[in-house]
């Protein structure tokens, strides 16, 4: 009994630890999720307010993917586990979990804006437009981690942002973090995606056998 319960253990100990930082990045990485419906899904004219959410949506984005960046810290959990087990069963599935929610809120955004294009008859446009979404994030990560940019600081603060942004992508390496970025959302993404599909395929495929379980039961009353 004790074994099962000391992996668990370690698993609460690293949330709790954690657990202001984590809670925050994953609150600023649901904004674009929660925002996504009302922009991608409104059907009426593009009034300011629209114009406004879009750019919020744009702006919170790369929180999102932000998360995976946040393994900065995983050594340091590794250092303060008890034992392997803890490692094993405690800290790697609490930063796995952590960073799957990111990339989950990130994976919905993009399928919102792809049924956007789809309802438009901008089909042909989904696979340039998610490229451009990942580079755009890919640089406001870097921005997030190398100079501390917050999402709303190019609204509050415009010239100190225009000038941190100037100043990190002038970094001799900004363009090899950029590109390293870039490809870590767009593996991330494929991969988020892929499992959502697997995941909503094998639901459908269980509530069918279910229906079908029960209309090929016996009919109580019936003779």
């Amino acid at each position: 009994m004790r074994s099962l319960i000391v992996p668990f253990h370690g698993f609460f100990e690293v949330v709790a630890r954690n657990h202001l930082w984590m809670t925050w990045n994953l609150v600023l990485a649901a904004v674009p999720a929660v925002l996504a419906p009302f922009v991608f899904r409104h059907r009426g004219p593009r009034s300011t307010g629209w114009w406004v959410g879009l750019a919020a949506v744009l702006l919170f984005l790369p929180n999102a993917p932000y998360v995976v960046t946040d393994l900065v810290h995983l050594r340091g959990d590794v250092v303060q586990a008890g034992s392997d087990l803890d490692v094993i069963a405690g800290v790697l599935p609490a930063y796995a979990l952590f960073i799957a929610a990111g990339f989950a809120c990130y994976a919905f955004v993009i399928s919102e804006g792809r049924r956007f294009l789809e309802d438009r008859g901008l089909a042909t446009w989904r696979p340039p437009a998610e490229l451009a979404l990942h580079a755009v994030c890919a640089v406001g990560v870097v921005l997030g981690r190398v100079s501390r940019l917050n999402s709303w600081e190019p609204v509050t603060e415009p010239v100190g942002t225009l000038e941190r942004v100037v100043l990190t992508l002038t970094w001799r390496w900004a363009p090899v973090a950029i590109v390293a970025t870039f490809l870590v959302i767009w593996a991330g993404h494929a991969v988020t995606r892929a499992a959502g599909r697997a995941v909503v395929s094998g639901a459908a495929s269980l509530t069918a056998a279910w229906r079908s379980a029960l209309e090929g039961g016996p009919h109580f009353g019936q003779p």
